[in-house]
């Protein structure tokens, strides 16, 4: 049986981590862990979200997991994110190395990346989840 989104998170956007179902999951099992509390996307014309605004992260399949709230934003080029942002990613060893890998990787995959493409940094806190 599918989750159901509260009605007080009916409006909200959704949110998917990943190019993969298996990341998506991964990803999302973090975030209800407390291990990822970050995340990045780059700047397009839908602008920069504004802390507290609140999301619905969905897995893999769009099955609705958990809401977050953002704590923080910024504003930086993919190569000035530092290893702090890394480490609140929570993916992988958590390591800047290891971040800048798979962000390159996810962005190329989609012919967007560039060392100097702006990204905005997101801090999120978990509100509940489902």
């Amino acid at each position: 049986m599918a989750k159901q989104i509260p009605e007080k998170y009916q409006q909200a956007e959704k949110w998917v981590f990943a190019d993969t179902e298996a990341l998506a999951d991964e990803l999302a099992k973090l975030i209800v862990a407390g291990t990822k509390t970050a995340t990045c996307s780059m700047l397009d014309e839908d602008g920069i979200p504004q802390v507290g605004d609140v999301f619905v992260v969905v897995d893999g399949r769009s099955e609705p997991v958990c809401a977050v709230e953002l704590t923080a934003t910024d504003v930086v080029p993919f190569n000035q994110v530092d290893e702090k942002h890394a480490f609140e990613e929570g993916e992988g060893d958590r390591s800047l190395a290891y971040w800048r890998k798979e962000h390159q990787r996810f962005f190329e995959a989609y012919d967007l990346f560039s060392p100097e493409m702006t990204l905005i940094l997101m801090k999120f806190k978990l509100i509940e989840t489902f």
